[in-house]
């Protein structure tokens, strides 16, 4: 019974639809999370790339846009685009939230991306490193020898 239910699933994940699981379902490789928040999973493939290869392209587009953005709240915003809605931080695209995504999580892609956008809201602020001043660098000899 459990090979066929695992061959009907992995049929249906093959046929382009998607199926809702529970957020403990997914490794870090589907999660992102941002200043130690859960802001959404990307379960579902876009296009010819799968679930986990989004979360790496959106990493990638992430450690750009802490480090060139601004990451207030009203910067990180929802565009409406042919296939579905995208989550923009100032002019760089952070993710495609896709018709696959809404499919996996019953809702639609302007609700989904909105919803994501208010997890992003609340936690892209905080994920900028600050300089602290009153760090000073240890001193390498002193340091060396202990």
């Amino acid at each position: 019974m459990k090979v066929l239910l695992m061959g009907a699933v992995a049929l249906t994940l093959a046929a382009g639809k998607a199926v809702a699981q529970p957020a403990s379902d997914y490794t870090m490789q589907n999660k992102c999370v941002v200043a130690n928040s859960l802001c959404f999973i990307v379960r579902a493939p876009a296009a010819d790339l799968s679930a986990t290869k989004r979360v790496d392209l959106m990493n990638d587009r992430l450690a750009y846009i802490l480090g060139y953005e601004r990451l207030t709240p009203d910067n990180i915003r929802v565009r409406e685009q042919a296939s579905g809605h995208a989550i923009y931080v100032g002019n760089s695209l952070l993710i495609d939230v896709t018709s696959n995504d809404a499919a996996a999580d019953k809702t639609t892609t302007k609700a989904l991306a909105h919803e994501w956008v208010s997890r992003l809201r609340a936690a892209l602020p905080q994920a900028r490193p600050t300089m602290y001043s009153g760090y000073a660098a240890p001193n390498s000899r002193r340091e060396a020898k202990r």
